[in-house]
């Protein structure tokens, strides 16, 4: 079984660098994630109005929507391998479909379920998409990644874009947040016919992990990727879930505006995403990492301290800019840490996506109710430091 595992990871790898049928259904899968991901967050002050609650309840959402995230990290690798990608893949769009039509339901128990589905939906791709993208792209795999990214996070600036102008125009946020998925889900269900089965299971005699390796020979052990990528995802979700509410807190943005204005974020990582093939070409992903941090604080800065809704937004545009490329590097590190089972790595990756999203934006919210949200802001620059030092110590090794 070993050297068959060999055979068809090498067959798979030769396929490198095509845009297939089964590339841009991955591509699309990952596209309707991103949107969901920050039109959930421009929604989220909305539906605290709507539910009466306080943020720190409304807060617990990002964390049901983790913990869909935390089952798929469990048990992720072990349904895909027994369903196969095609019928994992739909499953996953019936359950973000149904978890959107829910969370606008104005139930607060459905609410919740709502958000849980959406976490369990979404998670079941940011798992299959890596793997799948790994096979199929071999050695350029950081590159596919980055380009799957780059969509998503183009389809991500149109989440609080509609949220925002549907609030505008008097429609409600439900509206903005429901169309676009439930037409997305439609169109995607068949295109996912062309996705290749999971990798088989390696045998008992297999080494059962192994170490990452980059460009100059440096091991680096599972472990260590893995808790950069909890870092990268940490920081990006505090920004995506708490930049509306931040923006009316500190310039007392309407809610249309703020969530509209939020997107300057996402439309930062898209377009710096979108140079991802020259960006990453050739380069120690350690100092990428470390370049990254160091423009992310910048842009944080100015959106932190800025005086007003221009430089805020300006901010939030370098802000992601800077963060852009910290998960597809980070992510690639931990695929490529097992190389043998990348639908079990990319578990592994889900495992961080779910201590991220429902531990830092949920830690961001309740120090916002002791000491005000401007103070725990200072929560990002905290983590991006954590993220910088840790690459400048790989580099200097």
């Amino acid at each position: 079984m070993r050297l068959q595992n060999k055979g068809l990871l090498a067959e798979r790898g030769r396929r490198s660098g095509r845009r297939d049928p089964e590339t841009w259904a991955l591509y699309g899968l990952l596209g309707l994630v991103g949107y969901l991901l920050t039109a959930l967050g421009a929604t989220l002050a909305p539906l605290q109005r709507d539910l009466d609650v306080s943020r720190a309840q409304v807060a617990f959402y990002p964390s049901l929507f983790a913990a869909g995230l935390l089952v798929i990290g469990v048990a992720g690798t072990a349904v895909v391998s027994r369903t196969g990608r095609v019928v994992y893949s739909r499953l996953a769009l019936l359950l973000m479909a149904v978890g959107a039509l829910a969370l606008c339901s104005g139930n607060r128990p459905l609410t919740m379920a709502g958000a849980a589905l959406l976490g369990l939906g979404a998670a079941a791709v940011v798992q299959l998409v890596p793997a799948a993208l790994t096979e199929t792209h071999g050695d350029a795999a950081s590159t596919a990644l980055g380009e799957a990214n780059a969509l998503s996070s183009a389809a991500a600036v149109a989440g609080p874009l509609c949220v925002g102008a549907a609030i505008g125009l008097g429609a409600g946020w439900r509206a903005g947040f429901l169309v676009l998925p439930l037409v997305a889900a439609v169109a995607l269900a068949p295109l996912t016919r062309h996705l290749s089965p999971a990798a088989p299971v390696p045998d008992a005699g297999d080494p059962p992990d192994a170490v990452a390796v980059d460009q100059h020979g440096d091991d680096r052990p599972l472990l260590g990727v893995w808790f950069n990528l909890l870092l990268a995802i940490s920081i990006e979700f505090c920004v995506v879930f708490w930049a509306p509410e931040a923006l009316i807190d500190w310039h007392d943005a309407g809610a249309g505006l703020a969530a509209a204005l939020a997107g300057s974020f996402v439309l930062g990582m898209a377009a710096v995403r979108a140079g991802s093939a020259r960006l990453l070409a050739g380069r120690d992903p350690q100092r990428v990492t470390a370049a990254s941090a160091l423009i992310a604080m910048a842009g944080f800065a100015a959106f932190w301290a800025g005086p007003d809704l221009l430089v805020a937004a300006i901010g939030l545009v370098v802000l992601g800019a800077g963060i852009a490329l910290l998960y597809p590097v980070t992510v690639a590190l931990v695929v490529a840490a097992w190389p043998a089972r990348p639908d079990a790595a990319a578990g592994r990756a889900a495992l961080a996506s779910a201590l991220a999203v429902g531990g830092a934006p949920l830690a961001l919210a309740g120090a916002a109710e002791v000491v005000g949200l401007r103070p725990a802001y200072l929560l990002v620059p905290a983590l991006l430091g954590l993220l910088l030092a840790r690459a400048c110590h790989t580099v200097r090794r």
